[in-house]
């Protein structure tokens, strides 16, 4: 496209990257997946899609569409309005569809005949993704690769590799001493799914398959021109909409009762555009090679952002906040985000839960300001959406912390431990209590110096996040625009929605279209800037 504005420039882009070849070379490390698309360029379903904060909502049908085999997921852009005054920044999006199970195994991704289609998708997209119906996963399964139970029973486990495309099942039969193990390999023409849900209760009453059920097999076709397609809520875009409603109540007066919603208020980006099921060492992911491609060589986020000049930025995790500083360190200015070394250098990334609250009692800001362009964003750092237990209020003691409090308050502590109040943790080196706040119940049985303790290490990341919200808003950077009915949007203008190649039936509600674009290349020269100075 010739002169497109930033924006609409970066869906082709986007969509079409095949830089990684870890992720697009040779024999794909994950895939491939059942894959969609519409039945019209543009369904009026996919923008009115409701928001819910209920983590088990079961499946929804949504719409119809066109169920297109097996294919691997293209990457994505930006969920949401390019003007929303608040952005989420997280890893990568999530590959559902990895995980042996009879969840992963009805997962769906979108693979649209057309960029206009892939563009609406992701400017609407709230906080759900998608799958197909199960039977119709079955019907598809390969004759002669099931995996049929010769009793009732249940399984166990589904140990699936994740270097390689096997999986050890384990399956209890009911009047067996023994589990049953059986190993199963593919390819990604012909991806094994699990379809029972594994379970552990020996109760003849509560069987997790009867004899004569597929446990699991091999697909294969998964075509058709007229197919339902759900939408299921996901925890992780739910979790900011929690953070909204706390906003809400708290702001009072028109914001209260106003519809803000992810998509129109909360757009949510990603450092990397392509899929994974997860990020860390357990995956054999060339993570710096990916993060140097997507974030500082395309500048895909970093376009975007320029482009979008959000109020307040949620940067989610450290490891997020990690490849975001690696490019905009610079413009990071009194944002202490590292721990100090030995050797007085900077090193690992702090704490996450340290950088909620440092990134909450103190404003810190993404400011960039070149040849007359400025962005000033509001920097917050939140706990891995991922994770609800993320978000439970509770008291966070280090070990050695944690140790010294045993030590000078016996009798808290063993109250503590007998009403359930300490929870286990095995990834770091931090004790979590289980505390509601000021109020809890278990404040009565707590002598007031160690109910002092818990509460200076007291976290409500939920309240925490929304307690910037308020802040901005008695500052003026965030306001509420009552003749849209949502949070104003950012500066400058924005044709995503309205442009050459396509119109959205909605067109743009904020009138963003008829604002002065800036000059071809103008921002593309900004992005150009700030990874050069990211690189000195």
């Amino acid at each position: 496209m010739v002169d497109a504005p930033l924006e609409v420039a970066l869906v082709a882009k986007v969509r079409g990257c095949r830089t990684c070849q870890w992720f697009w070379g040779a024999t794909p490390p994950y895939g491939d997946f059942p894959v969609f698309d519409w039945q019209e360029d543009f369904p009026e379903a996919i923008r009115n899609q409701k928001q819910t904060t209920d983590p088990w909502m079961p499946p929804k049908p949504i719409l119809r569409g066109r169920a297109m085999g097996h294919g691997q997921v293209d990457p994505g852009i930006m969920h949401g309005c390019r003007k929303a005054p608040i952005m989420t920044i997280g890893i990568n999006p999530n590959l559902t569809a990895y995980y042996a199970s009879d969840d992963g195994a009805r997962w769906s991704y979108p693979n649209f005949s057309n960029d206009a289609r892939y563009a609406y998708y992701y400017r609407h997209h709230n906080v759900y993704q998608e799958s197909l119906d199960p039977a119709f996963i079955r019907d598809n399964i390969v004759a002669g690769t099931e995996i049929t139970a010769d009793k009732d029973g249940w399984l166990l486990s589904a140990e699936r590799s994740s270097d390689h495309r096997w999986v050890l099942l384990r399956i209890q039969y009911l009047d067996e001493e023994s589990p049953r193990e059986i190993e199963v390999a593919w390819t990604h023409e012909q991806r094994f799914v699990v379809l029972v849900e594994r379970s552990r209760r020996q109760d003849p009453d509560k069987l997790g398959f009867e004899a004569g059920d597929v446990i699991g097999g091999k697909l294969a076709g998964l075509t058709s021109d007229d197919v339902q397609v759900f939408e299921n809520a996901t925890g992780y875009y739910q979790r900011y909409v929690q953070v909204l409603d706390r906003f809400k109540e708290r702001a009072g007066g028109a914001i209260a009762t106003a519809d803000l919603s992810i998509s129109e208020d909360v757009a949510q980006h990603d450092m990397i555009g392509c899929a994974s099921p997860g990020w860390s060492d357990r995956y054999d992911i060339p993570r710096d090679r990916i993060a140097r491609n997507c974030v500082r060589d395309h500048a895909y986020l970093i376009a975007q952002l320029v482009q979008s000049r959000p109020a307040v930025i949620v940067i989610v995790g450290g490891s997020s906040l990690a490849m975001f500083a690696e490019v905009m360190a610079p413009y990071l200015i009194g944002f202490d985000y590292q721990e100090e070394a030995d050797d007085n250098a900077l090193g690992a990334i702090k704490e996450t839960f340290e950088l909620l609250k440092e990134t909450v009692l103190r404003e810190r800001f993404l400011h960039i300001n070149i040849d007359g362009y400025e962005l000033k964003s509001r920097l917050v750092v939140s706990p891995h959406f991922s994770y609800r237990d993320n978000f439970r209020p509770h008291s966070r003691l280090s070990e050695a912390a944690w140790t010294a409090f045993r030590d000078d308050f016996v009798d808290d502590a063993e109250t503590l431990r007998r009403e359930h109040r300490i929870e286990p943790n095995s990834w770091n080196n931090v004790v979590p209590i289980a505390i509601d706040g000021p109020e809890d119940s278990i404040r009565s049985k707590i002598g007031a110096a160690a109910w002092q303790v818990l509460l200076a290490y007291h976290y409500d990341p939920m309240e925490m996040l929304a307690d910037v919200l308020i802040q901005e808003t008695n500052a003026g950077r965030l306001t509420y625009d009552a003749a849209i009915g949502h949070l104003r949007r950012a500066e400058g203008s924005c044709q995503f929605c309205v442009n050459e190649s396509w119109q959205f039936p909605e067109g743009c509600p904020y009138g963003k279209p008829d604002e002065s674009a800036p000059n071809a290349g103008e921002l593309e020269a900004i992005v150009r800037s700030v990874i050069a100075t990211g690189d000195t």
